[in-house]
């Protein structure tokens, strides 16, 4: 059908499988690099932050700004960006990421930037060999619900 292309070097190249969608939606596993067990989500919202902080941990792509809280932070602690972080290692190849498949749908995520405090990058609908780019969180967000109200 289409023609996409599969970054498979990217270290954040994550597996979006979804198994179930229900009033607008969805519920499935996060498949990565640096862990052998799915990541299930229950909706759209815990999928964005569950791939935020997975973005953090490996520290890529880098975020281009600081999120601000309504919580106060101490002034002993120091800023997010500047604490040591413990270096991942990948202990899956890109291929045993890619060969998962969700009941519903799949997806290939690729966030190549967090700019403006969002994302932009691509999706790869592996069910119909679409690719997609997006400049925003909604964007994919609208993505994601456009493929997965036809199913």
């Amino acid at each position: 059908m289409g023609e996409y292309r599969i970054n498979t070097a990217a270290p954040n190249l994550t597996s979006l499988c979804i198994d179930h969608v229900c009033n607008g939606e969805y519920s499935g596993r996060i498949y990565h690099k640096y862990q052998q067990e799915a990541v299930p989500f229950r909706e759209s919202s815990q999928l964005i932050s569950i791939l935020d902080s997975f973005f953090d941990q490996i520290n890529y792509p880098q975020a281009s700004t600081k999120y601000r809280s309504f919580q106060k932070t101490k002034k002993e602690e120091a800023p997010v960006d500047t604490r040591r972080r413990e270096k991942l290692q990948p202990v899956l190849t890109a291929e045993e990421v890619l060969a998962n498949r969700g009941e519903e749908a799949t997806f290939i995520l690729h966030v190549q930037y967090r700019q403006n405090s969002t994302w932009q990058g691509k999706l790869i609908w592996l069910e119909v060999e679409q690719e997609e780019g997006f400049c925003s969180v909604l964007e994919l967000l609208k993505l994601l619900d456009s493929a997965l109200e036809g199913e």
